[in-house]
């Protein structure tokens, strides 16, 4: 029974060390609102997803997510502090369309910013100039390209909440005239009912944009590795009805 149990031992041991030896990554991840992040305890959501089927895929890494605050997350940057890598952004959003500061993977999936109004008082937006005059909705810290810079100059009234959802909520009292809310976030949290009856959406809608993975250049290793993964999704059936799951 002994020699039994050592074979075993020696048959298993490889696969314990190749577990053990995985190095583990931090995923940070700022866009508190689903379908992006349900909960963050029961590790809800299209993020918490991803990084599960990275896990399946990686046979070098352990990734884990993490949710921080976009302030913070830009205080790690600057610092060079993020000990990890940041999903579901693109370089315009952190000063970097040339690709130059930081390592960016290919597309994880793609989204679009909408610009949501009422059914009773429409609005098209046709470029940040048409928001001239007009009171926007927007979530803290988030970037919006065109729109930040208009508001900076004065010409549109930025509100600003703590998530999407709690701009809807602004939309529908009146106190905003538009808002920017994510497609996937759109699709997610409202019923049909209201999208036919109370919200309009733009023709046009503010951007569209491929969410990617931000890599700090300290982590090239790492990056190669997280590219050969992400090239692998468009063909990935698994992941495409996992995304698809949550629209």
């Amino acid at each position: 029974m002994t020699k039994y149990w050592f074979l075993l031992l020696l048959l298993l041991s490889p696969l314990v060390l190749a577990k053990q030896s995985k190095a583990e990554v931090t995923v940070y991840a700022y866009h508190l609102q689903p379908p992006l992040i349900i909960d963050i305890e029961t590790k809800a959501g299209l993020y918490f997803e991803f990084t599960q089927h990275l896990n399946r895929l990686s046979s070098k890494y352990t990734f884990n997510l993490v949710y921080v605050p976009r302030k913070r997350i830009e205080v790690m940057l600057e610092r060079s502090e993020m000990n990890g890598i940041l999903l579901g952004v693109n370089p315009k959003w952190f000063k970097d369309s040339a690709e130059q500061k930081y390592l960016w993977t290919s597309k994880v999936f793609d989204d679009r910013d909408e610009v949501v109004s009422l059914k009773s008082s429409p609005f098209e937006y046709q470029s940040a100039d048409s928001l001239t005059g007009k009171t926007l909705g927007g979530v803290r810290g988030f970037y919006y390209a065109g729109i930040n810079e208009v508001v900076a100059q004065g010409l549109v009234h930025r509100i600003d909440t703590v998530d999407e959802e709690a701009l809807l909520a602004m939309l529908t009292k009146k106190r905003i005239d538009a808002a920017i809310i994510g497609r996937s976030m759109y699709e997610y949290s409202l019923h049909d009912s209201l999208k036919e009856t109370v919200f309009h959406l733009s023709a046009q809608p503010h951007d569209k944009y491929h969410r990617r993975i931000l890599v700090p250049k300290n982590q090239e290793l790492l990056f190669h590795h997280l590219q050969d993964l992400v090239t692998t999704l468009d063909h990935d059936s698994k992941w495409q009805q996992k995304v698809l799951s949550y629209q």
